[in-house]
């Protein structure tokens, strides 16, 4: 099957979703669409990782922080609606692979995600391929939306990727149309929340947060960093939790607590 094949699969004719100068819109009237959440998670672990250091005196690795945050978003997840489903994908050194298919069994995903370990990353490795990540969540979304093809869209499918390399840069070696078949669908997103160790002249933080920020192209991803703060890590995963077609967009977003006043102009957007 040729790729222009694969994406007249996967897009289904979205003419509706357009308006005249055929800019994307948002349809609003499957807002509560159960989403197929696909976790992203970066397991390779860096020369000189730091850890997370809590408030106890206690010390965590990065990946295992990552793992306790995913875990409590499936829950509170669940809990705010049954249907969501989730799967799992690790990022290791050179290639990607997926560990688990969608499912609402949190139990099971659960289990998945605890079984995923360290993997230790070679120093000389500066990049890594984007383009064979999405050209695998492609094909995977492809066989999932032909399953459950209909007139009527009846599930929301989000990637959340979680990066957590600090001297590899994110990049399309080869190219982006996987990704770029992905996003002509109105109901498939984007996040990112990159964890990170504290910026320095000796590692690549703002390069690769830079890169990070170029996969948000339709403005409706949420493309957040948290750097050795478990607590930030958990806000940041918790900001996550809203459902993509009710949320705003992540330029308009406060979480400042203030009065209805001129002083709301003050309020720190994420």
């Amino acid at each position: 099957m040729s790729n222009t094949d694969n994406a007249s699969c996967f897009v289904p004719d979205f003419k509706s979703y357009f308006d005249e100068d055929n800019t994307l819109m948002r349809n609003f009237s499957g807002m509560n669409l159960p989403e197929k959440i696909l976790f992203v998670i970066d397991t390779a672990k860096e020369k000189n990782c730091t850890p997370f250091k809590l408030s106890t005196g206690a010390s965590y690795t990065p990946l295992f922080m990552i793992k306790r945050t995913i875990e409590n978003f499936i829950y509170i997840k669940s809990i705010i609606q049954h249907s969501h489903e989730y799967a799992l994908m690790i990022l290791n050194s050179h290639s990607s692979r997926w560990i688990c298919d969608f499912t609402s069994n949190t139990n099971s995903i659960v289990n998945h995600l605890n079984l995923i370990n360290d993997d230790f990353l070679e120093e000389d490795q500066k990049s890594y391929d984007l383009g064979q990540l999405f050209d695998e969540i492609q094909q995977k979304l492809l066989l999932l939306t032909k399953k459950h093809e209909t007139t009527v869209p009846t599930f929301v499918i989000r990637v959340i990727l979680v990066y957590s390399r600090s001297n590899s840069i994110p990049k399309f070696h080869i190219g982006k149309r996987s990704l770029d078949t992905l996003i002509k669908n109105p109901y498939f997103f984007i996040d990112v929340l990159y964890v990170h160790e504290p910026p320095c002249s000796e590692n690549l933080c703002e390069e690769i947060y830079s890169e990070i920020a170029t996969l948000d192209t339709t403005n409706f991803s949420y493309i957040l960093e948290v750097g050795r703060n478990a607590a930030k890590l958990h806000d940041s995963m918790a900001k996550l939790l809203a459902h993509p077609l009710q949320r705003p967009p992540q330029k308009d977003v406060c979480y400042t607590i203030c009065s209805p006043s001129a002083s709301q102009e003050t309020c720190n957007n994420v």
